[in-house]
């Protein structure tokens, strides 16, 4: 019965006139002091909530452990008097450090060290005085053990306000119930060394939900297929971005196709710009394309690229020879990659967008590398070959300013330590061998062009940008929330290189670790939407004895849709000769067209562990013309 006065006479302790920071502000004494009622803090919400930890780290002798907490509350909350325990050992939090409202603060055992992690500074700091510019918590340096422990936060009366058992700490750890928090691993892609363990986020607000004091409140949670299931690594700025904005503006919206009017388009857009060109994208190949970006750059617009450092394979000497030429012409390349001597690992297992920003104003995201086969630009009267895929192109300004976010975040030089600026004798990804002559050969006559002209269209549409790895499962709204929405009477289509049967590891199944994505197409069809899943057959005829090759994902929907009567059908197709690339969703719900568009594929490690990005555009021109593209690919003989 304690519970509302308790809240409230934190809620007193805690006004304070000061803005505070993520370093804190100096806090006048409080004038009024009140006994606090109860000896555990246990209000709904808490006072102070452990959100974080990163205990097994990278770094040779772990000195960027840290911890997380934020504060739930609707002021700031003073830190005096506060502590953290690992159960062995206890640190306190300085007189002068405040925490705002709805903030979170991490506090690492040395500043400089989580710096070279994260790329940014800790609000605190807890072993040695690494930067005078971060407050030192007093008492003695936790250690978090690599093999399990706990973290407990203690108010100022030496009560329990919250409290973490991971691994194999002890679960009858007071504030705790039920078994620990492991790191989510599903297959190897998913490291332990690095991962760290973080509260799921409400998907409305983007802050930590109810406190149980179990392993339910996190995202590593594997019986939460959506909010759980989840890892996290040093460098992401999930509270940042895991809220999205959908934006309804007026704007004009361009819809162009690969491999019908893909290199006519973009070689048009590229050729205009007279300011800026920003890309961020996996490879980038193209001869054609790339000599066009060199131009603008020798012309005075500025040039920032930049790609994945290890695709698989390696980046080809063609590519190689692509940077060179801008950035001898002046424009600025990175890579991201890691480096594994020095330390120094990947924020993302793949940087995989392919994203633009022109002059500020323009933005595009797609489902196509900038390569020959993607970018055709052959005399296409008698047809051509290439890649299937899709690019939109908008000028709407949340979009826009969406774009630069995501790029100013992981283009950070200096900031990021996985981001490498060319250089000519890097023997990787430097300037290409002596000698080396680039290939300009595009296209053929597999494929007779379906769409000629790109699609330009102005009119008032709904935005939303999806990126991963931090929000690309939402089902409130996103992909899966459009999908969600459809009912009986409504449409969805779906283009895609693959749509992976179930997820985790190849020796799993879809009970264990369920592809949410396909069944959210499943789900749509058994409320009476008509369901048509579009994989490719290229590639995929690479590998048919994968247990998640597209064939079986195809027999998987098909033999669904059979024994309960949906309108689902499934196939596999090779419809412009060098196979369906494309990451495409079409819906048709209530009358109204909705397209999603980017670099999104079907599988874990594309929307937990990648950069990826994809825009949602509800559009009835926009779905119309795609719509029309699919079917053709639809139709076209096996």
């Amino acid at each position: 019965m304690h519970n509302w006065v308790t809240l409230l006479l934190i809620a007193l302790f805690a006004i304070n006139p000061l803005c505070a920071t993520s370093h804190g502000a100096a806090a006048p004494a409080p004038d009024v002091f009140l006994p606090l009622v109860g000896t555990r803090f246990r209000t709904s919400p808490p006072p102070l909530l452990v959100t974080a930890l990163y205990y097994d780290t990278y770094q040779s002798g772990e000195p960027d452990e840290a911890f997380q907490i934020y504060n739930p509350l609707e002021l700031p909350a003073v830190l005096a008097g506060w502590q953290v325990t690992d159960g062995w050992r206890t640190v306190t939090f300085p007189p002068d450090l405040t925490l705002a409202a709805h903030a979170w603060l991490w506090c690492a055992m040395e500043a400089a060290a989580f710096r070279v992690a994260f790329g940014v500074s800790p609000g605190c700091e807890y072993g040695a005085d690494t930067d005078p510019a971060v407050p030192n918590l007093s008492g003695t340096a936790l250690r978090f053990a690599n093999t399990g422990g706990q973290v407990t936060l203690l108010t100022p009366l030496k009560a329990i306000g919250d409290t973490l058992v991971y691994e194999a700490g002890d679960t009858a750890t007071a504030g705790w119930t039920g078994p620990a928090v492991y790191p989510y691993r599903p297959s190897t892609n998913f490291g332990q060394e690095g991962q760290i363990l973080y509260r799921k986020l409400e998907q409305r607000t983007g802050r930590p939900g109810p406190d149980t004091d179990t392993g339910a409140d996190w995202a590593q949670d594997t019986a939460d297929v959506i909010d759980g299931r989840k890892a996290r690594y040093p460098g992401w700025d999930l509270e940042r971005f895991y809220v999205p904005q959908v934006v309804t503006a007026t704007a004009t919206l361009g819809v162009f196709v690969s491999p019908d009017n893909a290199f006519a388009t973009l070689n048009a857009l590229l050729a205009e710009t007279r300011q800026s060109i920003r890309f961020e994208g996996y490879t980038l190949e193209n001869a054609r394309l790339g000599e066009v970006i060199a131009d603008r750059a020798r012309a005075g617009v500025e040039v920032e690229i930049t790609l994945e450092g290890a695709p698989p394979g390696g980046v080809s000497d063609q590519q190689r020879w692509v940077v060179q030429q801008i950035a001898e012409a002046g424009g600025r390349i990175h890579y991201l990659r890691a480096n594994s001597a020095a330390s120094v690992h990947d924020r993302y297992s793949y940087q995989h967008g392919k994203f633009w920003v022109l002059d500020g104003a323009t933005a595009l995201v797609g489902s196509e590398n900038i390569s020959a086969g993607a970018f055709p630009d052959d005399d296409m009267s008698d047809g051509t070959s290439g890649r299937r895929g899709v690019y939109l192109a908008t000028d709407a300004a949340s979009v826009v300013a969406g774009l630069n976010a995501i790029m100013d975040a992981d283009i950070a030089p200096g900031v990021h330590a996985d981001v490498w600026t060319w250089e000519p004798a890097d023997p990787t990804l430097g300037a290409p061998p002596a000698g080396f002559t680039p290939s300009y050969a595009t296209g053929g006559n597999f494929y007779p062009v379906q769409k000629p002209q790109a699609l330009w269209t102005t009119g008032t549409f709904t935005f939303q940008l999806i990126h991963a790895p931090e929000q690309a499962l939402r089902d409130q709204d996103s992909l899966l929330g459009l999908i969600d929405r459809a009912g009986a009477g409504d449409t969805i289509l779906v283009e895609q290189l693959y749509e992976q049967l179930f997820w985790g590891a190849t020796s799993s199944n879809i009970d264990d670790d369920p592809n949410p994505r396909l069944n959210a197409y499943i789900a749509a069809a058994r409320r009476g939407a008509a369901v048509r899943v579009l994989l490719d057959a290229y590639f995929d005829n690479q590998d048919l004895n994968s247990p998640r090759s597209n064939l079986r994902t195809v027999e998987y929907l098909k033999t669904v849709a059979q024994a309960e009567g949906l309108d689902l059908d499934a196939r596999r197709r090779n419809p412009t000769g060098e196979g369906i690339h494309n990451k495409l969703v079409l819906a048709q719900i209530a009358g109204q067209g909705w397209v999603v568009v980017g670099s999104l594929n079907g599988g874990e490690v594309s929307a937990k562990l990648n950069r990826e990005v994809a825009l949602l555009v509800g559009s009835d021109a926009a779905y119309d013309y795609l719509a029309q593209v699919f079917r053709y690919d639809w139709g076209v003989t096996p």
